[in-house]
């Protein structure tokens, strides 16, 4: 059987979602938690890796299993309490053989969140800017990421891929009370992308660079050309589409 699961997790103490052998990782607590519950050998399969410290409001895995006790709509509800506290199963689904939560997946969407005021309890989940963010600019500006481009400039230097070309299909800002939101869906993701996005549009607030200029650090197709790399606080993997 394969199994489709759906699961949150807060990234704030995890040396990020792919298993390592060093550092506690989303992907090796999941994998000891269904073993004991399916009393088998469990290796998971994730749509997508997220870095240290990054969240997942729905994260989708599937894995496969020789002959569970449990109706597969019902296995996440066990899996809960063995979970760690910081690891929640949203739902379990009987999915067909050949799914694969990576390869099938048509798009990622993340959510970036900024809070303009000072509070202790969202700290890992929201990043503290306390300036007035034009709106209207950012999102006239956010159209020149939208479509199939080379976003070399936008990842690591140490990103472990093959091309660097990613459609990006939405991204724009939105408010929700006293936060801003990024909310960018794309086919695919590098290393660091969409935290580093988020750095060129905050440099871009404070008049640091201007619009031409990200045209230039896109045409670069160097690293060295885009702003630093965010923190990974207000960032979520918010959910996947097939």
């Amino acid at each position: 059987m394969n199994i489709l699961l759906k699961i949150q997790y807060d990234g704030t103490d995890f040396f990020g979602s792919q298993i390592q052998p060093l550092g506690r990782t989303v992907q090796g607590e999941l994998e000891t938690a269904l073993s004991s519950l399916m009393s088998e050998k469990i290796s998971t399969v994730f749509s997508g890796r997220t870095d240290s410290g990054v969240h997942a409001h729905e994260q989708s895995v599937n894995f496969h299993v020789s002959s569970p006790m449990i109706p597969p709509d019902k296995i996440y509800h066990p899996l809960n309490r063995l979970l760690p506290y910081d690891i929640y199963a949203i739902s379990s689904e009987l999915s067909d053989d050949d799914f694969n939560a990576r390869f099938n997946a048509k798009s990622r969407t993340y959510r970036y969140f900024l809070r303009e005021n000072h509070d202790l309890f969202r700290k890992k989940y929201s990043l503290l800017y306390p300036f007035d963010i034009d709106i209207d600019k950012m999102n006239d500006t956010a159209k020149l990421f939208i479509g199939k481009k080379d976003f070399q400039s936008f990842c690591s230097s140490h990103a472990e891929v093959n091309n660097y070309i990613c459609h990006i299909s939405d991204l724009h800002f939105f408010r929700h009370d006293d936060e801003i939101v990024m909310e960018i869906s794309s086919d695919r993701f590098l290393q660091n992308m969409v935290r580093i996005i988020v750095s060129v549009f905050l440099e871009l607030n404070s008049n640091k660079i201007r619009k031409e200029d990200i045209l230039d650090i896109f045409e670069k197709k160097d690293r060295r050309y885009s702003p630093k790399t965010i923190s990974p606080s207000g960032l979520f993997l918010w959910k996947v589409e097939y």
